[in-house]
């Protein structure tokens, strides 16, 4: 494992031709986002975060509203030539607090604008829960998305499945198979990256897929890792690439760089839960 900073381990993430990375599912969106905005912002690169859903507005930093006047791109142009890193939005939502999101077209109008170098957008609604499945009319993702990184906390894997650990259980339940008043495994995440009902639902086939296992730094983190190793084939790693870590602490490597270890036993998954 390497930190963050680390260009190696980033490297797991990104590399320099994604350009408009979209964040989907549950359990950590955020934190990324933030993460790659500050490794870009270190890399000497131009960086917009926005969403097409809703956000809680970043701590800190230079925000450009597209309701607050006209010439919108005019405006987002000379942040950036002012700011290594701009959030965009449509508007501030005060009944809830959150930055409300721009259009699939608008972020499309900024990406090929090509004023920023990098483009990273949560296109999910999770409800801070660890996990989720998406509704019919979810992620909106842009469709000119180089890299759809859906992140799943590791953190829900052995509770029980129902709507406090997992937003939206019961469409997480048609699509995986887990029962309510059962515990959610390893194999029901993997079912949820690789329907087409799920974790990556309407990414083109063009674009990249990392499914990303946050909270490694949880109890029994590194050993839920060990079981996706075990239960990921050569061919569904074809498609999604795994990479594991916690964006909190900036640690990302790939899953299958993990040695397998036995399966963990009935008995011991509630240290898991706790």
């Amino acid at each position: 494992m390497g930190n963050f900073m680390n260009l190696s381990s980033t490297n797991s993430l990104i590399s320099n031709n994604h350009t408009l990375i979209t964040l989907t599912g549950a359990g950590g969106k955020t934190s990324l986002m933030r993460w790659l905005a500050m490794f870009s912002r270190a890399e000497g690169k131009r960086v917009i975060t926005t969403t097409t859903t809703k956000i809680l507005p970043p701590p800190r930093g230079h925000i450009v509203l597209q309701n607050d006047g006209p010439n919108f791109e005019e405006r987002v142009q000379s942040a950036l030539q002012l700011f290594s890193e701009i959030t965009v939005a449509q508007d501030f939502d005060i009944s809830t607090g959150k930055l409300l999101g721009l259009s699939r077209k608008l972020v499309s109008i900024l990406h090929n604008s090509e004023m920023a170098d990098l483009i990273l957008v949560e296109a999910d609604g999770a409800a801070r829960k660890p996990l989720k499945a998406p509704a019919d009319h979810e992620p909106i993702i842009p469709e000119e998305t180089d890299l759809c990184i859906g992140i799943m906390g590791l953190d829900a894997v052995y509770r029980t499945l129902h709507e406090a650990n997992v937003h939206r259980s019961e469409i997480f339940s048609k699509i995986t198979g887990a029962k309510k008043g059962y515990g959610v495994t390893p194999r029901h995440l993997i079912t949820l990256a690789e329907s087409k009902k799920g974790l990556f639902k309407g990414c083109t086939e063009a674009c990249n897929k990392i499914a990303f296992l946050n909270k490694t730094d949880s109890p029994g983190g590194k050993e839920l890792v060990s079981e996706f190793s075990r239960l990921l084939t050569p061919e569904k790693i074809k498609k999604i690439k795994w990479v594991a870590g916690s964006a909190r602490n900036g640690v990302f490597f790939p899953v299958m760089n993990i040695i397998p270890s036995p399966m963990i036993k009935s008995e011991n998954r509630f240290a898991f839960s706790q």
